[in-house]
């Protein structure tokens, strides 16, 4: 197995993890870090730079005799190639899948050519131009004759005017304005005659292109569709994952019916422990990096750890976990036991100080959170009580409203961003000191929620003010204005090479774990929602 590395020397019993850690916490063992250096180094030194950036991973193991190494990967193809020296193979038979693949892009390639051939076609396209003039030419004689109406219906108004103040007019009034109003309604229907006329033509001309042409066209597209969809469906099918208690799925198996993204099942992580299964390795530790150029949306840094991504892994990683010893995490009961702590309160609203890590409301799996706490604590409080949120991970102020009234006056200061907001927060390079205004739009990552990218079609506008407070060798103490509050602003504005490229400390989402996110939202001013009094609370940053 030239894919499996041995550590020289052994680490020590002590050194050696007992349990797989939660690769989705991005907390990797010290012995999988140790192992991803050794491989950023082989990447360094034995590969020529990958133009776009990729993620690689590590899979620290036992063999049956209990020598330890490690395995390691990369995420869809290297170098426009499944497999290289050194790394484990895909998850799914090359040959095999190349083999239907290729039938399949046959069949899929002659569709495409008989549907093109048929657009193309000298009769289609004389029968398509003979429509436009058809087209044309019945839209001319309607418009030729509205405005012949209009004329006519110029000269019925003059004769009605004339009538009405009896102007040198002789004969029966009564009489002359019944005829008008018959002329004019012999006008409106004659209009409407020559505008089903048409359109009876133009439906007749369509049917006939139905018939030779589109619905045959219409049919073909509808063999492709479903020849590309069994296609997709087959690829994943062919992705037959496997766990240590020797179970297998497919990747499809594990979505529920729903489409897997693409990818899925060639991400690193997986095609580690597909590997271990298939040669009774047992695996210990579980790291991945990105290594080259950052993406053009998301975030991510040359070098550093990451956790697999939601979208693709998260639907799969568990069934390939199973009959592990995986830790637990203790964050949750941790949560469990944090409270906000009230910075300012009267009759109508109440502020509280939000430490890192409690949710601002109740998630799918955990109702623990500052919503929770405040109806627990306000029972006859009316209304929805928090006016505005903050990431779990973020800590500082939170405005709540006691009654509806109150919730209702302070939600429309938000609204209109009459609220100011002044976060602290402590990067982890060195800004210039200069004031600084980061302008990228976001939008939720479909593939690896909660991440959220910079995206100029699809995304919302995103504003943020930035101002030095400090600096020192390795790190910047700074304010953020948020101008606009998306998910996760301030922190993919920090971190994205396009914003200051700097992540914030222990932004595990973005940057690099640490203690805590290094991010407090300090300062709220807002006016008051009874007495109108422009207010300003702040609470000191703990850190």
């Amino acid at each position: 197995m030239d894919c499996l590395q041995f550590f020289s020397p052994q680490p020590a019993t002590r050194d050696t993890p007992s349990r797989l850690r939660n690769p989705f916490e991005n907390n990797p063992h010290p012995l999988a870090i140790t192992a991803s250096k050794i491989l950023k180094e082989t990447l360094q030194h034995s590969f020529k730079p990958i133009d776009i950036g990729k993620m690689f991973g590590v899979l620290v193991v036992s063999d049956q005799a209990g020598k330890i190494g490690f395995l390691s990967s990369f995420s869809g193809m290297f170098n426009q190639q499944w497999q290289a020296v050194g790394f484990v193979p895909p998850v799914f038979d090359i040959d095999q899948q190349q083999l239907f693949l290729n039938d399949g892009a046959i069949a899929v390639n002659g569709l495409t050519a008989t549907i093109e051939a048929l657009l193309l076609c000298s009769g289609y396209l004389t029968a398509l131009d003979d429509l436009h003039q058809l087209e044309q030419h019945q839209s001319a004689a309607l418009i030729s004759l509205k405005k012949q109406h209009k004329s006519q219906k110029k000269q019925r108004q003059l004769q009605r005017s004339q009538i009405k103040e009896n102007i040198d007019f002789d004969g029966d009034e009564a009489q002359i304005m019944k005829q008008l109003a018959l002329l004019s309604q012999q006008d409106k229907r004659e209009y409407l005659q020559l505008k089903l006329q048409s359109q009876v033509l133009l439906d007749q001309f369509n049917t006939k292109i139905d018939d030779n042409y589109r619905h045959k066209i219409a049919q073909l597209k509808q063999q492709r569709r479903d020849l590309s969809k069994r296609l997709h469906d087959q690829v994943f099918d062919s992705y037959r994952l496997h766990n240590s208690l020797g179970e297998v799925a497919t990747v499809r198996s594990l979505f529920d019916g729903k489409n897997p993204p693409s990818g899925t099942g060639d991400c690193a992580a997986p095609k580690l422990l597909q590997f271990a299964f298939n040669h009774q390795l047992k695996p210990l530790a579980l790291a991945e990096f990105w290594w080259g150029e950052p993406p053009s949306t998301g975030v991510r840094h040359h070098g550093n750890l990451y956790a697999p991504c939601r979208g693709k892994c998260h639907p799969i990683l568990p069934f390939m976990l199973k009959g592990l010893d995986v830790e637990s995490s203790d964050d949750a009961s941790i949560r469990q036991t944090l409270e906000p702590t009230i910075v300012y309160e009267d009759v109508d609203i109440v502020v509280v100080n939000k430490p890192a890590d409690l949710l601002s409301i109740p998630g799918k799996e955990e109702h623990h959170s500052v919503l929770s706490w405040l109806r627990k604590n306000y029972p006859d409080a009316t209304g929805a009580l928090l006016v505005h949120r903050l990431d779990m991970s973020t800590s500082g102020l939170l405005l709540a409203a006691k009654t509806a009234q109150a919730h209702k006056f302070l939600q429309k200061q938000f609204i209109n961003r009459t609220v100011h907001k002044r976060y602290i927060a402590v990067l982890s390079k060195v800004i210039k000191n200069e004031p600084k205004v980061i302008d990228l739009p976001l939008r939720v990552d479909l593939d690896d929620r909660p991440r959220q990218v910079v995206c100029y079609e699809h995304g919302k506008s995103a504003v943020t003010r930035m101002e030095v407070i400090s600096s020192d060798a390795v790190s910047t103490r700074v304010y953020f204005y948020p101008v606009t509050g998306r998910t996760h602003q301030l922190r993919v504005h920090a971190a994205h090479y396009n914003g200051l490229a700097a992540p914030i400390v222990g932004d595990d989402l973005y940057g690099t774990r640490g203690g805590r996110l290094f991010l407090h939202a300090q300062m709220l001013t807002f006016d008051h929602p009874t007495t109108g009094e422009r207010m300003e609370v702040i609470s000191s940053a703990p850190f």
